[in-house]
């Protein structure tokens, strides 16, 4: 393994976007198109792979789709410097700010380009600015309506800059979708694009439904009293904004088409590139309008999405998968795995009550389990370390003994465990004798987080290695309120994890959504089990399973791979089998 110096560690997506910042100047540069196109394909596999630290000191990353020796090398200055030489090359020619430019709806790089040379627009206040002044007027092939649009496209870019959180988008797309069902005759409706494929953050929502009434259901849609703007507005299409910056757009066609404008509107750029590239392979050409045969004309509507894949002689790939990874080669072969749901779910090991720092009671969230169907469940609040939160030893034995009083009102199995600190030298905030009166124990690290990826690295596997740590909680620690989470050796800690029997938690609540889907994904090569948790605080947060089921089936996790998808004796024997090991 090399031996890096990173005076910066940009992000995967971070990386990403500094892929896609080099494929636009380069586009504007002139280049050709293979060779920026290459950047894009790159930055789609980027996104979805491990963290890129890790991959980059293990050389790993030239095993990337995509990614060559030349796009490797930028990564690898990317990754420890933050830029890289052939970006900085391109922002001595064009300013970085002109990318803000290039981002508003209607503009591409050769107008961008005329802006820049012929105008001095290097910006979006510099656009702003000129359209205020009137600047652009007369100019050819610049018309009002053109202006006008450039408005509403700068309105957009703006809102585009920050990402909402999954959990978030998903209330506010219900509520759209709930306000589109109250209006014109519609025959299906859905959200489609990043909402639909699970991914943490969203850029925008996508809706699609049809109906014989479009022009009906766009003006009904574009009147909705929380749009603060309309961006556009067509015979089947229209975009809105919200407050706070978050764009809708909603697409309307004939109920024949359902399945192919699902799909198109709901694969990810990469993913629809490829699948495009495949089929002209085939002489088909594939959109949201059907599926046409070059040769003969023909085009193929398709009711659902099974069809569209079907037409294609593939096997469906669900949402979550379309990332533009190895979804189509695997379904070309037939080898898409059927996916954990929701409803493989038995149980949540993960949840929190009074005894520490929930708002609802024991007995609240021992009903609101059972209400949910759940076969067992565990009550698994904070060790002592957690201060005022925690819970000390008299404390768990008198839950402990209220679960049992419990136990037979409700229906359901509830197990006694904990969240117990996972100390800065691995060892764990309860000593064994509590350990041991517990049925289940989730390990979490939730202080010192700035310890040296060495460090964190055998803290962690010295947890998997306790006999009585049965899941490590949200295992990189990051939260989408401030926190990217703890450096440490991925490989390292899932093969201890896989060899000590310890399952590795995916953390439903929304500002965890932790493990994350690429990383699930690496684990699962190592024969990792996992656990799709909630971390509920009340009993409204039970619901958050969703999420981890979503971030699970992004990872391609199956129900045999899911501690808390299995039968409690087999459950109990995973627990015991691990603590008689030691």
């Amino acid at each position: 393994m090399r031996q890096l110096h990173y005076s910066v560690v940009l992000s995967n997506t971070a990386v990403a976007q500094k892929l896609l910042e080099i494929r636009t100047l380069m586009e504007l540069a002139g280049e050709s198109f293979y060779k920026y196109s290459a950047y894009e394909k790159a930055a789609a596999s980027v996104e979805n792979a491990p963290p890129l630290a890790n991959l980059v000191a293990a050389g790993e990353h030239f095993k990337l789709p995509g990614v060559g020796k030349t796009i490797g090398g930028v990564i690898e200055q990317l990754v420890a410097t933050g830029t890289a030489d052939q970006l900085e090359e391109l922002f001595a020619r064009f300013p970085p700010t002109l990318l803000e430019v290039l981002g508003v709806s209607g503009i591409g790089t050769k107008t961008a380009g005329m802006l820049f040379l012929d105008y001095g627009i290097a910006s979006l206040a510099d656009l702003e600015t000129a359209i205020a002044a009137g600047t652009l007027l007369g100019v050819p092939r610049l018309g009002s309506k053109t202006i006008e649009n450039w408005k509403r496209g700068i309105l957009a870019y703006r809102g585009r800059q920050r990402r909402t959180p999954l959990p978030q988008a998903l209330a506010i797309a219900n509520v759209a979708v709930a306000y589109l069902q109250e209006g014109p005759p519609l025959e299906r409706l859905s959200f489609a694009g990043s909402l639909r494929r699970c991914e943490v953050t969203v850029g925008d929502i996508d809706i699609v439904c049809t109906s014989h009434h479009a022009g009906d259901v766009v003006a009904h849609f574009a009147r909705w009293p929380r749009a603060e703007a309309v961006l556009a507005e067509g015979p089947t299409k229209a975009s809105i904004w919200l407050s706070g910056g978050l764009q809708i757009d909603l697409r309307v066609l004939p109920d024949h088409l359902y399945g192919n404008l699902l799909q198109h509107f709901t694969g990810s750029r990469e993913h629809n590139i490829r699948l495009r590239e495949y089929a002209v392979r085939r002489s088909l050409r594939v959109s949201e309008n059907g599926i046409l045969n070059l040769e003969t004309g023909d085009v193929t509507a398709c009711g659902d999405e099974t069809s569209v894949y079907a037409a294609l002689g593939m096997q469906y790939i669900p949402p979550e998968l379309r990332s533009g990874l190895d979804e189509i080669d695997l379904a070309l072969d037939n080898a898409i795995p059927v996916l954990v749901k929701s409803g493989d779910l038995r149980g949540d090991f993960h949840m929190h009550t009074t005894y520490s720092d929930g708002d609802d009671t024991l007995e609240a969230m021992i009903a609101a389990a059972a209400a949910r169907g759940y076969e067992y469940h565990a009550i698994s609040d904070h060790s002592g370390g957690r201060g005022r939160f925690g819970m000390d030893r008299e404390a768990v034995r008198a839950q402990r003994h209220e679960i049992r009083a419990l136990s037979e009102r409700y229906g359901i199995q509830t197990l006694c465990g904990s969240e117990v600190d996972i100390l800065p030298d691995g060892s764990l905030d309860y000593d064994d004798g509590v350990l041991a009166e517990l049925d289940i124990v989730i390990g979490s690290v939730h202080s010192a987080v700035r310890q040296s990826r060495d460090e964190m690295t055998a803290r962690l596997i010295r947890a998997c290695e306790n006999p009585y740590v049965n899941i490590i909680g949200h295992p990189t620690g990051r939260r989408f309120d401030g926190f990217p989470g703890y450096e440490f050796d991925y490989d390292a800690v899932f093969a201890a994890a896989a060899r000590t029997g310890t399952a590795m938690e995916i953390d439903g609540q929304a500002a965890r959504l932790d493990l994350p889907a690429a990383l699930a994904r690496r684990a699962k090569g190592f024969g990792v089990t996992f656990s799709l948790d909630s971390d509920a605080h009340r009993t409204g947060d039970l619901a958050a399973t969703q999420f981890a089921v979503g971030q699970a089936r992004r990872a391609g996790l199956v129900a045999a791979d899911v501690l808390n998808a299995w039968p409690l004796d087999d459950v109990r024997a995973f627990v015991a089998r691990k603590r008689m090991a030691a």
